[in-house]
């Protein structure tokens, strides 16, 4: 088989490819969500005001940050009425070290946008020295393309977000929820003193938490974008506890994050258009609000605030949301 090297009109389809297929990855980068909030699946509604809630003087927060420590004290009342007081401090430099480790920034995706084009670059230049075909070179500019598809995917991921269809993000819940428990085991360790102390079973403790969240947290929505750093409207669990305050699937992770200690807890987080709650696996009582998953069933929580509901228990609006059209997502946590 004789060889002989391509004509320099094959040397400029080859650039033609490339230079359209760098113009193509750049509209399937326009799709990100780079610029500001387009592009970011966002959850953010509050669950609104209910009757019977605590009395206010039996619920407070004292948000401090003396001396490079960071601390946080709440005081509650749970659903068996009986007064809670939790704290939880860091210092500062760990706080800043969990705190940079969630959100992504475009820069870093600006990084290997760059390391992309430099490898098709490459590819090309080596096409051309050892006269490769259009179709080696496609093949190749291919390969560069999955490679960078996954390297995104594995930053995202590593920053608390998954890429889906359509080339959107979205918080990644199960992974942040996964995430933090370990971060949480000291104040879950709290909640267990107390409920050991009180006699509580799985139940109360799952309402003594949910108490905490809904009611000593103030309800309050992140920036999609802050200091440069996209969110998609979540604050780490942690970062809320030591702020706090939180929006729907903020409380949402703090509350799965907190109860994810407890071996037996099994947790799913459910998604409708503008709100995020979740459920647990427990056997329903009569008139527990539910949901099935895999033919078990998950008894609902509404982490939001500043409704003070109870274990099984939803607002009338999330009730209407989760039996829309559109209907709902469900997302084992564990």
């Amino acid at each position: 088989m004789s060889w002989r090297r391509p004509s320099w009109a094959a040397y400029a389809l080859l650039a033609l490819s490339l230079a359209a297929a760098c113009r193509f990855g750049g509209e399937w980068d326009a799709l990100l969500a780079v610029p500001l909030v387009e592009g970011q699946i966002l959850a953010a509604q509050a669950s609104g005001p209910a009757p019977d809630e605590p009395s206010g003087g039996n619920v407070f927060q004292r948000i401090r940050k003396d001396g490079g420590v960071r601390s946080a004290e709440y005081g509650f009342v749970n659903f068996n009425q009986d007064r809670m007081r939790i704290s939880y401090q860091v210092t500062e430099d760990e706080f800043r070290k969990y705190d940079a480790a969630f959100g992504y920034r475009p820069e870093e995706i600006e990084e290997l946008k760059a390391w992309r084009d430099r490898a098709k670059q490459g590819a090309f230049k080596l096409a051309v020295k050892a006269g490769k075909s259009q179709a080696q070179l496609d093949s190749a500019v291919a390969l560069i393309d999955k490679e960078y598809g996954q390297k995104l995917r594995d930053y995202l991921a590593s920053k608390g977000f998954r890429l889906e269809a359509g080339n959107v993000t979205r918080v990644d819940m199960p992974a942040v929820v996964r995430a933090n428990a370990q971060a949480f085991r000291p104040l879950s360790l709290t909640f267990e003193r107390l409920a050991s102390q009180r006699g509580y079973r799985s139940a109360d403790i799952i309402g003594a938490a949910l108490s905490f969240v809904q009611t000593a947290m103030s309800y309050r929505e992140p920036r999609a974008v802050y200091k440069g750093k996209h969110t998609g409207g979540l604050l780490p669990p942690l970062t809320a506890v030591l702020l706090g305050w939180g929006d729907c699937d903020t409380k949402t992770a703090v509350l799965a994050s907190l109860l994810s200690n407890w071996a037996q807890m099994r947790m799913v987080g459910l998604s409708v258009p503008g709100h995020y709650l979740m459920a647990v696996l427990q056997i329903p009582d009569k008139g527990d609000l539910f949901v099935e998953y895999q033919g078990l069933q998950y008894i609902l929580v509404e982490p939001a605030g500043p409704a003070w509901l109870p274990f099984g228990r939803v607002a009338d609006e999330t009730v209407n949301l989760l039996n829309a059209p559109e209907g709902y997502q469900i997302e084992p946590f564990f």
